[in-house]
């Protein structure tokens, strides 16, 4: 075979010729992953206690006993269950909560849902067979405490004028 050929010589081709190997798919390196699609799944059947924190997604189908924190959207199957706080972006809940729920952007509660503690929510979903104990609070709280408190008037003394008097 010549230097600049494209043709193999055929005195030099092996005559049981191996197969290529198999081309792998290119793979995005770890740090090309979009946090927000990544997903963590609680399976039905597993229990977790402690605190859970996610960057990406949770789907819980499972028992969780303890905080859960993520930076995306919580979704609770009706199978879930969480003991405990959940602390997220968006929410979409089907199953048990008994604990606080601190929402930033959208709670959906879905028809199974039960919810056993406070509500803090930008926005709220109820589906009708919602069973809800506790208090809620909606909007967000960074404006609801920077928005100024009434002062009550001051009481009137002996040197004033009603001006509403004729």
């Amino acid at each position: 075979m010549s230097i600049f050929g494209t043709r193999p010589d055929p005195k030099e081709v092996p005559s049981n010729p191996q197969p290529a190997p198999a081309q792998q798919p290119a793979q995005a390196p770890a740090a090309a992953v979009n946090p927000s699609t990544r997903l963590t799944v609680i399976s039905e059947g597993t229990l977790l206690e402690g605190q859970l924190r996610v960057d990406g997604d949770l789907r819980i189908e499972g028992l969780i006993k303890g905080t859960v924190s993520s930076k995306g959207k919580v979704t609770m199957l009706k199978s879930g269950r969480v003991d405990g706080d959940i602390i997220c972006q968006h929410a979409e809940i089907s199953g048990h909560v008994t604990g606080k729920l601190k929402i930033t952007e959208v709670l959906m509660l879905k028809a199974n849902a039960l919810i056993e503690g406070d509500i803090h929510t930008g926005k709220l979903v109820i589906e009708n067979g919602v069973k809800f104990n506790g208090n809620c609070v909606m909007g967000n709280p960074a404006t609801a405490s920077a928005a100024p408190t009434p002062t009550p008037p001051k009481p009137a003394s002996g040197n004033t004028l009603d001006l509403n008097v004729k």
